[in-house]
């Protein structure tokens, strides 16, 4: 419901908010759920539920933005080192450093733009994709590890790609990133 600003404006908040709380309070939110959230008449952000949520005292993790800054630019190699060193590709595991990058379309693609417009179509696009058997994505997924530190991360990354893709949000990207995920924005940048 709403116009498109309302529904830009209440995507806006919600990803700031998500993103945000790790650097402000040293904790992540980790019930992205629709369900959790409301727009107030003075149009305002109201979270209902903290049940779950991720402490991170230091913040989001700084290889999470240097990651992605780094998947976003292209250099697949350079990604995974840095995916194995975090965790996410075991040792004995070999993969094709292009196809993990292509893997990671869903977190990457929206970071390369000043402002995203997600979208179902897209969305469906990206999970079509990756959950094709007869598409490479697929087995890359199956030879990744998701770190247990990386666990509620996660969840909220991809729900919060999911409600901004049911509202049909465009929101500022860039500069939510560059504003709370450490070491997104490369020095001097």
């Amino acid at each position: 419901n709403g116009s498109q600003a309302e529904r830009d404006t209440a995507g806006v908040l919600y990803e700031r908010f998500l993103l945000s709380g790790p650097s402000r309070a040293g904790l992540l939110h980790a019930d992205p759920h629709p369900g959790n959230f409301r727009i107030t008449a003075d149009g305002r952000l109201g979270v209902l539920d903290f049940g779950a949520c991720a402490l991170l005292p230091d913040g989001l993790p700084s290889a999470m933005g240097s990651l992605l800054r780094i998947a976003q630019l292209g250099d697949a190699q350079t990604v995974i080192e840095g995916l194995r060193a975090e965790g996410f590709i075991k040792p004995n595991i070999e993969v094709d450093a292009e196809q993990v990058l292509g893997y990671l379309e869903p977190f990457v693609d929206p970071a390369r733009y000043e402002e995203f417009t997600f979208s179902r179509d897209w969305m469906r696009g990206q999970f079509t994709r990756m959950n094709d058997m007869r598409n490479p994505d697929f087995a890359v997924g199956l030879k990744l590890n998701l770190p247990p530190s990386y666990a509620l991360i996660h969840r909220v990354w991809l729900g919060c790609i999911g409600v901004l893709c049911q509202l049909g949000a465009t929101v500022p990207m860039r500069a939510e990133l560059t504003r709370w995920v450490p070491d997104f924005t490369a020095a001097g940048h």
